[in-house]
């Protein structure tokens, strides 16, 4: 094995993290033949390949890339965390931290919560992604990727904790009146969300002969809220989000029992311990009230 230059490591990554040379060079914003080249001679100089292509077009990393890759993802996380300290001050936070959740969270719950951390820490970009989609860290798709249920994979070098439980109340509009509360109908999830904790109880108490289910299914809980907001139907929310909103008001009865809950858990890349940046973030998104 002949030296190589740890410089290439990072076409490497982006590769990988594409799956396509000219997704690659887009990202890293240089040819594709330049690419291809560092590549090849990263290959070389490891005397091993690095990415086979498949009959579809996409480049698959070989075994030997998946050994080094972690290596190059901590010399990546190493240079940011080195680019992020140049020129700060000891108590100063400086970088950009991409954070992914499904659009109700990102939407209603961490931006009306993000002003004192951007206010404390002026020089810190928080980027929010907001998307159902489980956003690959390994792949630098986040930085920090807040989910709804333990999550059982979040690709190479991850760790998961727990910020805490939602509950999950019924709503309706607060100007649905309350001596209709029994008649109003029920808004439930598509099939493709029909697993959903809070698709489960629904789909038991929509059942119920006395409950009218609504002619309307969502897919997720951001369009959920809406819909109860504009009163086209009663559906269950988390009450960390529902509660605060003047445009709906909570159900109570004794048919509303056994509400479900849905765990919030924090993913991270084990190797951004170094950033400040990250670690300002995940300190914020450990101390908000979740419950």
């Amino acid at each position: 094995m002949q030296p190589h230059d740890w410089n290439d490591l990072k076409y490497a990554l982006a590769l990988f993290r594409t799956g396509k040379l000219k997704e690659a060079s887009r990202l890293l914003g240089v040819s594709e033949t330049t690419v291809s080249r560092r590549i090849k001679a990263l290959e070389l100089s490891l005397g091993t390949s690095l990415f086979l292509r498949s009959p579809q077009g996409r480049y698959e990393p070989t075994d030997s890339a998946l050994a080094i890759l972690p290596r190059a993802e901590a010399i990546e996380c190493e240079n940011l965390a080195l680019s992020e300290s140049i020129g700060q001050k000891p108590h100063q936070i400086v970088g950009q931290v991409r954070v992914s959740s499904v659009p109700l969270i990102v939407n209603r719950f961490l931006v009306p919560k993000l002003r004192p951390l951007l206010q404390t820490h002026p020089l810190l970009t928080v980027e929010l992604v907001p998307t159902s989609e489980n956003l690959d860290l390994s792949k630098r798709e986040a930085d920090l990727a807040v989910r709804l249920g333990r999550p059982s994979s979040g690709g190479l070098r991850t760790k998961a904790q727990k910020l805490g439980t939602l509950d999950f109340g019924a709503y309706s509009a607060s100007s649905y009146p309350a001596e209709h509360a029994d008649t109003q109908c029920w808004i439930t999830y598509d099939d493709v969300h029909a697993k959903l904790p809070q698709a489960r109880w629904l789909e038991a108490h929509v059942l119920d002969p006395e409950r009218k289910r609504s002619n309307l299914r969502v897919a997720d809980a951001e369009t959920a809220l809406e819909a109860v907001a504009k009163d086209l139907g009663t559906s269950l929310l988390p009450d960390a989000i529902a509660a605060h909103d003047p445009r709906l008001k909570r159900l109570s009865g004794d048919k509303l029992t056994n509400l479900p809950t849905r765990e919030v858990w924090l993913l991270s890349h084990i190797d951004q311990s170094s950033r400040r940046s990250v670690v300002a973030v995940k300190e914020w998104l450990a101390n908000l009230p979740w419950v």
